[in-house]
């Protein structure tokens, strides 16, 4: 499960950080500076949630 919410927060962080990036390449677009920033944060969050998720679910499943 928690694998499945990390690539969640995955896609959202891929989809906050191209926003982010399109932004602050045309500045005709009406957009914010800490979204690319935020983008890259919340992905590497989401990282680190998957990979700590996988740990404890296979330390469940070999304590089990």
């Amino acid at each position: 499960m928690s694998v499945q919410k990390a690539l969640l927060l995955e896609l959202f962080a891929i989809l906050l950080a191209l926003y982010g990036g399109f932004t602050i390449l045309s500045p005709d677009i009406m957009g914010e500076r800490w979204a690319l920033y935020a983008g890259f944060y919340l992905g590497l969050i989401g990282f680190v949630y998957g990979l700590v998720g996988v740990r404890i679910v296979a330390a469940f499943r070999d304590g089990a």
